[in-house]
């Protein structure tokens, strides 16, 4: 019985640790930049979008970047969810420290929202005048943004609302007509992120986007946590910061970066047995990719190592879009219990359920504007990918 409790306690002691602890780097003077991290989701399922912005969050503050130079968007409702078997306690590894202990509620709940996010980046005075966070950036700042969430074709989706393309893009020409940032770097880590940027973001107004995946692809969560029931963490964001955490962020750049993407993107479909290619995107000026890591994100601190092996890490991944659908299945094969058993089979049903009316009422419209496109057939329109260009109507 002592030993049970002794090793509880270490074990305790180990979850609720800072994961990088007070390491900045002394005499580096990172005024100059800012970070805005925002995971646009809640609920349980989404649980891996809300950790990786926990990591990156004390990551960057390791390197040095000024508590009040990085903003967190993030629901807050994961930490203290009645489905979390340890209450405030949120990992992004297996194994790994608490990422939620010390993440500042700049902006949560209700809060986390398009039209809020759109005035924390371009530094709306008003919220800052209600001693909000805004990013208050000048001409010679570099801004680094990352977004996590779910994604359709030329928007991201918040738990609160939908930002569509030409808005994000137009705020970041209005930043750079307003002298916002000397360079603007952002990550998105959606479904079709790519279609954000696609034939959208200019070239010619300093800012560099990533996308997890192109504009006809989905994103994928990643590393299932048999204990959690849920995917901790996303493939994409993983393999962002364990880039950083591997490298010299002062001779890694970001297009070194974008290749490390590339050589790692092979998915596991566990679930199907399957794998599948995902093909992160560069947008926008291209020239800003030859920037190292450490002019966004500040420096490493010397002798910094991950925190956690890879070895340990679970390589189960789920496309975002089929994230509740799988963790139902996992449930069904999980339990023992078959009322537990029964009760997942009736929620998975009803998806299904909800998926096929949707499927049936757009092809019943699709077939009463037939005649409109005849030229089209209905299969064509209904399964296959198109690029929206007219995205104003």
């Amino acid at each position: 019985m002592f030993v049970i409790l002794l090793l509880l306690s270490v074990l305790y002691v180990t979850v609720n640790a800072l994961p990088f602890g007070d390491q900045l780097v002394p005499g580096v003077d990172n005024s100059n930049k800012w970070v805005v991290l925002c995971s646009g989701s809640n609920g349980w399922g989404n649980y891996g979008d809300q950790a990786i912005v926990y990591r990156a969050y004390h990551l960057f503050r390791s390197y040095g970047i000024p508590e009040d130079h990085i903003i967190v968007f993030h629901y807050d409702d994961i930490a203290y969810n009645s489905e979390n078997p340890t209450p405030g306690v949120v990992i992004n590894e297996i194994g790994g420290p608490n990422v939620y202990k010390g993440v500042p509620k700049d902006y949560t709940g209700e809060d986390v929202n398009p039209k809020t996010f759109l005035k924390v980046i371009q530094g709306d005075k008003e919220l800052a005048n209600q001693g909000k966070k805004v990013v208050k950036s000048g001409p010679n700042d570099h801004v680094f943004l990352y977004f996590g969430d779910h994604g359709s074709p030329n928007m991201v989706i918040f738990s609160n609302g939908v930002l569509h393309a030409d808005e994000l893009n137009n705020a970041f020409i209005s930043m750079h007509k307003n002298n916002r940032f000397a360079k603007l770097s952002i990550y998105v880590d959606t479904c079709y992120s790519g279609s954000m940027f696609h034939k959208i973001l200019p070239d010619n107004i300093n800012v560099y986007a990533t996308s997890s995946s192109n504009y006809t692809e989905l994103s994928w969560f990643w590393n299932y946590d048999d204990k959690l029931h849920t995917y901790i963490s996303s493939f994409f964001a993983n393999n962002w910061l364990v880039n950083d955490e591997e490298n010299d962020l002062d001779k890694e750049t970001l297009q070194k970066q974008f290749e490390y993407f590339k050589e790692h993107s092979i998915v596991n479909y566990t679930q199907y047995h399957t794998t599948h290619p995902i093909h992160a995107q560069q947008f926008g000026d291209l020239s800003i990719s030859k920037l190292t890591v450490s002019q966004f994100l500040g420096h490493k601190p010397k002798g910094q190592t991950n925190t956690v092996t890879k070895s340990e890490q679970n390589n189960d991944a789920v496309n975002k879009w089929d994230v509740s659908l799988d963790l139902l299945q996992r449930r069904i094969d999980e339990t023992e219990d078959i009322d537990e058993k029964n009760g997942y089979l009736q929620k998975l049903e009803n998806l299904y359920k909800g998926r096929q009316y949707v499927d049936k009422h757009m092809t019943e419209y699709v077939n009463s504007i037939q005649h409109l496109m005849p030229n089209i057939a209905t299969n064509a329109i209904l399964h296959t990918k198109q690029e929206l260009n007219n995205r104003h109507c």
